[in-house]
Protein backbone atom coordinates (compact mmCIF):
# COMPACT_ATOMS: atom_id res chain seq x y z
CA UNK A 1 0.00 0.00 0.00
CA UNK A 2 1.39 3.59 -0.73
CA UNK A 3 2.18 6.06 1.62
CA UNK A 4 -0.63 8.30 0.25
CA UNK A 5 -3.08 5.58 0.54
CA UNK A 6 -2.07 4.75 4.34
CA UNK A 7 -2.76 8.46 5.32
CA UNK A 8 -6.26 9.24 4.56
CA UNK A 9 -9.62 7.82 5.37
CA UNK A 10 -11.45 6.96 2.41
CA UNK A 11 -15.09 6.94 1.81
CA UNK A 12 -16.50 3.72 -0.52
CA UNK A 13 -17.17 6.07 -3.27
CA UNK A 14 -13.62 6.92 -3.11
CA UNK A 15 -12.42 3.71 -2.79
CA UNK A 16 -15.26 2.19 -5.95
CA UNK A 17 -13.68 4.97 -7.95
CA UNK A 18 -10.01 4.72 -6.96
CA UNK A 19 -10.10 0.84 -7.51
CA UNK A 20 -11.91 1.78 -11.02
CA UNK A 21 -9.04 2.94 -12.27
CA UNK A 22 -6.69 0.87 -10.38
CA UNK A 23 -4.15 -1.69 -12.22
CA UNK A 24 -3.84 -3.36 -9.17
CA UNK A 25 -6.61 -4.65 -6.96
CA UNK A 26 -7.12 -3.50 -3.73
CA UNK A 27 -9.66 -4.29 -0.61
CA UNK A 28 -11.18 -1.45 1.61
CA UNK A 29 -12.36 -1.74 5.04
CA UNK A 30 -13.67 1.10 7.30
CA UNK A 31 -12.00 3.74 4.99
CA UNK A 32 -8.53 2.13 4.76
CA UNK A 33 -7.71 0.72 1.02
CA UNK A 34 -5.70 -2.07 1.49
CA UNK A 35 -2.93 -3.17 -1.93
CA UNK A 36 -3.60 -6.84 -2.09
CA UNK A 37 -0.09 -8.58 -2.79
CA UNK A 38 0.30 -10.78 -5.60
CA UNK A 39 -0.14 -14.04 -5.69
CA UNK A 40 2.76 -16.98 -5.66
CA UNK A 41 2.26 -19.70 -8.02
CA UNK A 42 1.75 -22.44 -5.93
CA UNK A 43 -1.20 -20.02 -4.45
CA UNK A 44 -2.47 -19.69 -8.08
CA UNK A 45 -2.32 -23.14 -8.84
CA UNK A 46 -4.58 -24.12 -5.52
CA UNK A 47 -7.21 -21.45 -6.25
CA UNK A 48 -7.08 -22.48 -9.74
CA UNK A 49 -7.38 -26.28 -9.04
CA UNK A 50 -10.54 -25.60 -6.81
CA UNK A 51 -12.08 -23.04 -9.11
CA UNK A 52 -11.87 -25.97 -11.93
CA UNK A 53 -13.38 -28.36 -9.92
CA UNK A 54 -16.15 -26.79 -8.82
CA UNK A 55 -16.70 -25.10 -12.22
CA UNK A 56 -17.17 -28.96 -13.64
CA UNK A 57 -19.40 -29.86 -11.27
CA UNK A 58 -21.48 -26.68 -11.45
CA UNK A 59 -21.66 -25.73 -14.65
CA UNK A 60 -25.15 -26.91 -15.84
CA UNK A 61 -26.43 -26.20 -11.74
CA UNK A 62 -27.52 -22.15 -11.85
CA UNK A 63 -24.18 -22.07 -9.76
CA UNK A 64 -21.18 -19.89 -10.87
CA UNK A 65 -17.38 -19.67 -9.57
CA UNK A 66 -15.49 -17.26 -10.13
CA UNK A 67 -12.05 -17.23 -9.00
CA UNK A 68 -10.45 -14.02 -6.91
CA UNK A 69 -11.32 -11.10 -9.59
CA UNK A 70 -15.37 -10.56 -8.09
CA UNK A 71 -15.17 -7.80 -5.36
CA UNK A 72 -17.70 -9.39 -3.11
CA UNK A 73 -19.17 -6.87 0.03
CA UNK A 74 -19.10 -8.19 3.29
CA UNK A 75 -20.68 -5.48 5.00
CA UNK A 76 -21.76 -1.91 3.48
CA UNK A 77 -18.10 -0.65 4.55
CA UNK A 78 -15.66 -3.89 3.73
CA UNK A 79 -15.14 -5.11 0.21
CA UNK A 80 -12.44 -7.82 -0.60
CA UNK A 81 -11.93 -10.53 -3.23
CA UNK A 82 -12.09 -14.15 -2.01
CA UNK A 83 -9.30 -16.71 -3.86
CA UNK A 84 -12.31 -18.23 -5.32
CA UNK A 85 -16.21 -17.66 -4.70
CA UNK A 86 -19.47 -19.57 -5.58
CA UNK A 87 -22.86 -18.58 -5.98
CA UNK A 88 -26.41 -19.88 -7.17
CA UNK A 89 -29.58 -18.53 -8.53
CA UNK A 90 -29.61 -14.96 -9.41
CA UNK A 91 -26.89 -12.47 -8.47
CA UNK A 92 -27.38 -9.73 -6.21
CA UNK A 93 -25.31 -6.79 -6.86
CA UNK A 94 -24.30 -3.55 -6.30
CA UNK A 95 -23.78 -1.33 -9.18
CA UNK A 96 -21.19 1.48 -9.34
CA UNK A 97 -20.77 3.26 -12.67
CA UNK A 98 -19.69 0.20 -14.52
CA UNK A 99 -18.37 -2.36 -11.91
CA UNK A 100 -19.90 -5.26 -9.86
CA UNK A 101 -19.49 -6.14 -6.64
CA UNK A 102 -21.02 -9.47 -5.42
CA UNK A 103 -24.11 -9.64 -2.59
CA UNK A 104 -24.59 -13.06 -2.10
CA UNK A 105 -21.45 -15.73 -2.29
CA UNK A 106 -22.75 -19.31 -1.31
CA UNK A 107 -19.10 -20.76 -0.81
CA UNK A 108 -15.99 -18.85 -0.56
CA UNK A 109 -12.24 -19.99 -0.19
CA UNK A 110 -8.92 -18.49 0.88
CA UNK A 111 -6.10 -19.50 0.12
CA UNK A 112 -3.97 -18.72 2.91
CA UNK A 113 -0.33 -16.59 2.68
CA UNK A 114 1.82 -15.61 5.03
CA UNK A 115 1.38 -12.47 4.26
CA UNK A 116 -2.77 -12.71 4.08
CA UNK A 117 -3.04 -15.31 6.89
CA UNK A 118 -3.55 -13.18 10.13
CA UNK A 119 -6.57 -11.06 8.06
CA UNK A 120 -8.24 -14.27 6.78
CA UNK A 121 -8.51 -15.48 10.18
CA UNK A 122 -9.40 -12.50 11.82
CA UNK A 123 -11.45 -9.96 10.42
CA UNK A 124 -12.17 -11.34 7.20
CA UNK A 125 -13.49 -14.52 8.25
CA UNK A 126 -15.56 -12.87 11.10
CA UNK A 127 -17.22 -10.12 8.60
CA UNK A 128 -17.61 -13.25 5.86
CA UNK A 129 -19.63 -15.16 8.76
CA UNK A 130 -22.51 -11.74 9.16
CA UNK A 131 -23.08 -13.11 5.23
CA UNK A 132 -26.79 -14.08 5.12
CA UNK A 133 -26.15 -16.21 2.20
CA UNK A 134 -23.01 -17.74 2.93
CA UNK A 135 -23.23 -21.71 4.19
CA UNK A 136 -19.07 -22.98 3.44
CA UNK A 137 -16.17 -20.66 4.27
CA UNK A 138 -12.69 -22.69 4.03
CA UNK A 139 -9.14 -22.02 4.58
CA UNK A 140 -6.92 -23.67 2.54
CA UNK A 141 -2.73 -23.90 3.22
CA UNK A 142 -0.44 -23.70 0.74
CA UNK A 143 2.50 -25.21 2.38
CA UNK A 144 0.65 -28.17 4.17
CA UNK A 145 -2.07 -30.48 3.63
CA UNK A 146 -4.28 -28.78 5.18
CA UNK A 147 -8.30 -27.26 5.00
CA UNK A 148 -10.41 -25.97 7.46
CA UNK A 149 -13.86 -25.62 6.44
CA UNK A 150 -16.50 -23.56 8.14
CA UNK A 151 -20.02 -24.68 7.49
CA UNK A 152 -23.44 -23.07 8.89
CA UNK A 153 -25.46 -24.48 10.86
CA UNK A 154 -29.48 -24.73 11.02
CA UNK A 155 -29.10 -22.63 14.50
CA UNK A 156 -26.37 -20.31 12.55
CA UNK A 157 -23.65 -21.51 14.65
CA UNK A 158 -20.38 -22.18 12.60
CA UNK A 159 -18.77 -25.64 12.56
CA UNK A 160 -15.19 -26.53 11.44
CA UNK A 161 -13.68 -30.07 9.79
CA UNK A 162 -10.11 -30.07 8.71
CA UNK A 163 -8.98 -32.18 6.34
CA UNK A 164 -5.49 -33.36 6.61
CA UNK A 165 -5.25 -36.01 4.14
CA UNK A 166 -5.42 -36.17 0.24
CA UNK A 167 -7.65 -39.07 0.28
CA UNK A 168 -10.39 -37.20 2.10
CA UNK A 169 -13.37 -35.70 0.25
CA UNK A 170 -14.71 -32.43 0.90
CA UNK A 171 -18.79 -32.79 0.62
CA UNK A 172 -20.33 -29.22 -0.03
CA UNK A 173 -24.40 -30.03 0.15
CA UNK A 174 -25.16 -26.31 -0.12
CA UNK A 175 -24.02 -26.77 -4.02
CA UNK A 176 -24.61 -30.38 -4.02
CA UNK A 177 -20.67 -30.49 -4.86
CA UNK A 178 -18.02 -32.54 -3.38
CA UNK A 179 -13.77 -31.93 -3.39
CA UNK A 180 -10.94 -34.26 -3.40
CA UNK A 181 -8.17 -32.85 -0.77
CA UNK A 182 -5.84 -34.66 -3.55
CA UNK A 183 -7.64 -32.38 -6.43
CA UNK A 184 -7.11 -28.91 -4.81
CA UNK A 185 -3.12 -29.72 -4.09
CA UNK A 186 -3.16 -31.26 -7.86
CA UNK A 187 0.23 -30.37 -9.50
CA UNK A 188 1.34 -28.81 -6.24
CA UNK A 189 5.29 -30.11 -5.47
CA UNK A 190 3.76 -32.41 -2.27
CA UNK A 191 7.56 -33.64 -1.62
CA UNK A 192 7.81 -29.76 -0.03
CA UNK A 193 4.06 -29.92 1.51
CA UNK A 194 4.60 -31.09 5.47
CA UNK A 195 1.97 -33.70 5.33
CA UNK A 196 0.28 -32.70 9.18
Amino acid sequence: MSNALARKQYTVNEYLDFEEHSRQRHEYMDGEIVAMAGASRRHSRIASNIGGELYQQLKKKRCEVHYGDLRLRVRKTHYVYGDVAVFCGEPELEVYKDTETLLNPKVIFEVLSKSTEARDRGDKASDYRQIESLTDYFLVAQNRVHIEHYSRQKDGSWKLLEYRNLEDAIRLSSISAELGVSDVYAGIDLPKLRLV
